[in-house]
């Protein structure tokens, strides 16, 4: 079994297409596909169903997926490892988090590029559903998202790292009282357009939740994934957004607009988290750094 092919398996079943998928790993389309009827052969199992382009993986192909995942993991570890010898730990580190959590990544990994420059980071933002099979599946190596949604195999197979409750506010440039430090009720903004995350967000069904719980209907304007539409939509006048206060602070800071937190309103617990195995060096000297 080549580590090469694996590669090439990996890539055709993220990209589900075998020019982009031999355009990512720097091949020729027949390259890729030779590749992958060769790692076919090894098994003796068919792992993609063809037509004249890629339709699925077979069943067997979704086993193969998830080993492939975890022997291109410990290869990279491996690469890590091997570096430290060289004098300066060289590699990659995948990190996921959710658009809402309660404090800045940003100053954890300016630290961390300052201890190992060498290492390049991949931060991708997702749902807390997508960052925990991610994290399960060797996609990501470290994650800060909601303590929710797991299994007792989730549980039982991750480290978590908990920060703390992720207070929520209100960004506003027109807010009533721009003092940070005097809390809003929320029925002060049932009459407010708002503009929110949309319902697949985790952070989005805290507040669905609570304005329940209220009695409070929205007055929705728009709703987006993305975090950076939800900030400019703010920035433009369109109506307020309800964020974390960690946002909100960042956001403060960079645009200067003000908000108020939310007087009882909280969502869960965001914590880091990420496996018990196939750790790499830059995933350990990231987690050290949480500890200290």
């Amino acid at each position: 079994m080549n580590i090469r092919h694996l590669h090439y398996f990996q890539q055709l079943a993220q990209l589900q297409h075998f020019a982009k998928a031999a355009n990512a790993c720097h091949v020729t389309q027949p390259t890729l596909s030779a590749g992958i009827s060769a790692l076919e052969k090894s098994v003796d199992t068919e792992l993609v169903v063809r037509g004249s382009q890629f339709v699925a993986l077979t069943d067997a192909g979704q086993i193969m997926l998830q080993y492939a995942e975890r022997m291109l993991q410990e290869q990279a570890a491996l690469k890590q490892e091997l570096s430290l010898f060289r004098g300066q730990l060289t590699g990659s580190l995948r990190i996921g988090i959710v658009p809402q959590s309660s404090i800045d990544i940003m100053p954890l990994i300016k630290l961390f590029n300052q201890a190992y420059p060498n290492i390049s980071i991949k931060l991708s933002v997702m749902t807390n559903g997508q960052l925990i099979e991610n994290l399960s599946l060797h996609k990501t190596d470290i994650g800060l998202g909601f303590d929710e949604q797991l299994t007792e195999a989730n549980r039982r197979s991750f480290v978590f790292y908990p920060q703390r409750a992720n207070q929520m506010a209100l960004l506003s440039c027109d807010s009533v009282d721009d003092s940070a430090s005097k809390s809003l009720p929320l029925a002060d903004i049932g009459t407010r357009p708002l503009v929110l995350l949309s319902q697949n967000m985790q952070f989005r069904k805290y507040i669905d939740n609570a304005m329940a719980q209220a009695g409070i209907d929205f007055n929705l304007v728009l709703e987006t994934d993305s975090l950076f539409h939800l900030i400019g939509a703010v920035k433009h006048g369109l109506g307020s957004a309800i964020v974390s206060r960690g946002i909100a602070e960042s956001v403060a800071q960079l645009f200067g607009i003000p908000y108020q937190l939310l007087d009882g309103v909280s969502s869960g617990q965001t914590v880091f988290m990420t496996r018990k195995h196939s750790i790499t060096p830059a995933m350990k000297a990231f987690m050290n750094q949480l500890e200290s």
